[in-house]
């Protein structure tokens, strides 16, 4: 599970606004005096309802709404939505039976691009009155394939929310009753130096003192910081790689001496909930590595206290600062959809209308449309700081190689298998890197054989 699928499963959007606005649109072209005019109107619903094209959708309920879809509706009267609750199962299957949806949300990814599933979106931006090139952030570059990298290319998909996920949110209040001095909101530490403050945290009591989402997977922690060392992992073409480095030992020996110190959950270790936000949000921990969106979470009235109290620092960094987006969660047309037009005025509604203003307006995640960001909520001192604090980190937001031959899902387990055995002492960093290399190298010469 995600940090992203979190504030997707949590976050409660609002269209009541929306759906006033344009049925008072609508309403302005009636004319309830003329029994005629009435009688014309009915006769043109009535041959639209018959030529209306039915788009599917296959997205999350929570996020696109039945009062999305009806204000939708309302405002497409030539389009109709079929809606399917996002399932990866079944998404599979329809895809290869060659009848998918018309719209689908997703993650982006160098496989999905690779083996030619998605519509390039390039000349429906082009051709937009309503999601413009130059508004949208850099971060839907991560919905970008040139054929061999992602990031760069064709645009496959827009993105809905996200965040610079290695940001870290701290408990002020925690720190205070423990007498340690916090992070500073405004430089980054080092990883040492967030792993002592855990352990010194950690001294004087605090169970959960440095949490890092260990639950959703750490090879993208350690893909991170074998990039800021200034070293590499896959080779040219992302058919291979080498983690026999002293870049990558390093990382493995700090997720070790992380591990091992106890500061906060593993799988060795793990949390009831599966996730930082309702341990945090109690109270009851001092730091979590999580992106903007958890921001959202402290707005509970439950949670006051602490949202008093919270602050948003830096990305940890080792000499090149940098902070990767590990969802990038968005939608996009597969390449066989029936009906890509009518798509897309779907997408322009979900990702630039009113349901990507009340996202916006909700704090659970940054806006993927420069526009929007006006549109986040600033009113409590931590939620001003949080949005300042993310702008700050803007230049230095990236996302990691994609090889189209291997999952995140695989690396994790792999990368998790390996740490295990660090943490237990059965086995080194130096072997632990070799027995990853190996394990995920194996992985990706069997995707190329299944992708060809």
């Amino acid at each position: 599970m995600s940090a992203v699928s979190v504030r997707h499963a949590v976050a409660n959007r609002r269209t009541f606004v929306a759906a006033l606005t344009i049925g008072g649109l609508l309403m302005t072209g009636c004319s309830a005096n003329s029994t005629t005019s009435a009688s014309a109107s009915n006769a043109t619903q009535s041959a639209a309802s018959k030529e209306a094209t039915t788009v599917t959708v296959m997205y999350a309920g929570n996020e696109f709404s039945k009062k999305d879809i009806a204000a939708f509706e309302q405002a497409n009267p030539t389009i109709k939505v079929n809606f399917i609750e996002f399932d990866q199962t079944r998404l599979n299957a329809m895809l290869t039976a060659g009848d998918p949806p018309d719209l689908v949300r997703g993650n982006p990814s160098a496989n999905l691009f690779a083996r030619g599933l998605a519509t390039p979106l390039d000349d429906f931006v082009k051709n937009s009155t309503v999601i413009k090139a130059d508004d949208l952030e850099s971060v839907n570059d991560a919905w970008r394939y040139d054929g061999k990298v992602r990031g760069q290319g064709k645009l496959y998909g827009i993105v809905k929310d996200w965040s610079p996920d290695l940001t870290i949110w701290q408990n002020q209040g925690v720190f205070d009753k423990a007498g340690v001095k916090p992070l500073s909101t405004t430089t980054p530490s080092t990883w040492e130096d967030v792993l002592a403050a855990g352990k010194a945290l950690k001294d004087k009591g605090v169970k959960n003192s440095f949490g890092i989402e260990w639950q959703w997977g750490v090879a993208y922690l350690l893909q991170t910081q074998i990039l800021q060392l200034g070293g590499t992992y896959y080779n040219d073409d992302l058919t291979s790689v080498n983690l026999q480095t002293p870049e990558a030992i390093k990382s493995i020996q700090f997720l070790t001496d992380y591990g091992k110190a106890g500061v906060g959950p593993t799988s060795l270790a793990p949390l009831a909930d599966g996730m930082n936000l309702p341990v945090f949000a109690k109270g009851d921990m001092a730091m979590s590595m999580d992106g903007y969106w958890f921001g959202g979470g402290l707005q509970a009235q439950e949670a006051a206290a602490v949202a008093a109290g919270a602050s948003l620092a830096p990305a940890p960094s080792w000499g090149k600062r940098i902070n990767t987006v590990i969802g990038g969660v968005g939608a996009w047309i597969p390449e066989k959809a029936k009906h890509k037009e009518a798509a897309w005025k779907v997408m322009e509604y979900l990702m630039a209308g009113p349901p990507a203003v009340e996202r916006a307006k909700s704090g659970w995640g940054l806006p993927a449309m420069k526009s929007l960001w006006a549109q986040l909520p600033a009113a409590a001192p931590y939620q001003k700081q949080a949005i300042e604090a993310a702008k700050a980190e803007l230049p230095y937001v990236t996302f990691l190689p994609d090889s189209p031959f291997i999952s995140g899902d695989e690396w994790n387990k792999i990368v998790d298998e390996a740490l295990k055995a660090t943490i237990n002492g059965s086995s080194t960093p130096a072997e632990a890197v070799k027995t990853i290399e190996a394990k995920v190298n194996d992985a990706l010469a069997k995707g190329k054989d299944q992708l060809g």
